[in-house]
């Protein structure tokens, strides 16, 4: 769930759990409550979401911190960083700006920008891992980590129409909601039509039809571009993407694929859902090809995927009575019950 936190309450908070809610991405847009105040508008905001990161997190929730980066907090990235992963969170997503809606009149990051704040992000990864630091509306972060020969791979890519959607409250289906072009209507046709047969999510879907430099890119497959801001800046969602400042080689990317050790194939059919499966076989083979390992093994997969060594999520904070009840000695204040993932029905 995306929030700002602002009305999470520990009632708020056991509620969604109940309802199957797993965790929550909470917006923090600078370090300094009165920038974050005065970008989001409340007087108050920034107290208000840093009580709902602590709060989520007693209560079992896991807890991602995202950031949209602007020349306003630019120089903050590092401290952005720093900050999630001193308060717990299971990630942090740095999203970059696209000017639809009422951001059309809003300052974009310069291309150049763009890059320096991507390449600060691979480096920050090494450094905050298990945590995972990764970018969003950005999926030229694929090509920069793959050109350090860096993990994270698996992450980025534009999704817009291949692996989500919107559904406006008038049925309208569009690929992201950055984008206002319209794939059908659910009101008038099955979602499952419109996200099978709509022309433009098929033509999102198919890396040839890409044009600009995103077109002759032998990254295509692995990032293709942004679409939203494609269609933001061209009118046309098959365009480039004029963020990036990758100019393509016009060769392919030439690989013999890596077999995968009994206990890596394992792991990876491991994960439930399916895309997110997907992605990660993608971008575990990519690291194996750019790093010219020619067998994936466990080891390789944990140099692949920065965020693997992650603990559980946090469990809620034991009530001391329940803990003297059972002469259980708890855990340290604030911190999570090492080991453990307990349910909103109480069982581990």
């Amino acid at each position: 769930m995306g929030t700002n936190g602002v009305l999470i309450t520990d009632q708020v908070a056991r509620r969604m759990v109940d309802c199957g809610v797993k965790g929550v991405g909470i917006s923090i847009d600078s370090t300094d409550p009165a920038k974050h105040n005065a970008f989001r508008g409340g007087p108050d905001a920034w107290e208000y979401s840093v009580r709902a990161i602590d709060v989520c997190r007693d209560n079992g929730l896991e807890v991602l911190v995202q950031s949209t980066i602007m020349e306003m907090n630019y120089d903050e990235l590092a401290e952005l960083v720093e900050f999630a992963h001193r308060r717990g969170a299971w990630s942090f997503n740095l999203y970059f700006l696209v000017q639809t809606g009422r951001g059309q009149k809003m300052n974009d990051l310069a291309p150049q920008r763009t890059h320096e704040a991507l390449r600060r992000m691979i480096d920050l990864q090494e450094v905050y891992k298990p945590m995972l630091v990764r970018s969003k509306c950005a999926p030229q972060y694929k090509q920069i980590a793959y050109a350090a020969g860096r993990g994270g791979l698996e992450s980025g890519g534009c999704m817009a129409g291949v692996e989500y959607a919107r559904i406006t409250p008038g049925g309208d289906v569009t690929p992201c909601p950055y984008m206002s072009v319209v794939a059908g209507n659910v009101l008038e046709t099955s979602f499952t039509d419109v996200w099978t047969s709509s022309p433009v999510l098929t033509d999102l879907r198919d890396t040839s039809k890409l044009k600009g430099r995103c077109g002759a890119c032998e990254f295509n497959e692995l990032c293709g571009g942004c679409r939203c801001r494609a269609f933001a800046s061209f009118g046309d969602y098959l365009q480039e993407d004029p963020a990036c400042t990758y100019q393509p080689t016009g060769k392919p990317l030439e690989f013999v694929d890596p077999a995968w050790s009994e206990e890596a194939e394992a792991r990876l059919n491991r994960i439930p859902i399916a895309f997110i499966r997907e992605k990660v076989r993608k971008g575990v083979i990519a690291y194996a090809r750019r790093n010219a390992v020619q067998y994936i093994s466990d080891d390789v997969m944990d140099a692949a995927l920065p965020g693997n060594a992650r603990p559980p999520a946090f469990g809620r904070r034991p009530d001391p009575a329940d803990a003297e009840a059972v002469g259980s000695p708890g855990c340290a204040e604030g911190g999570p019950q090492d080991g453990h993932r307990v349910s909103s029905d109480g069982s581990a």
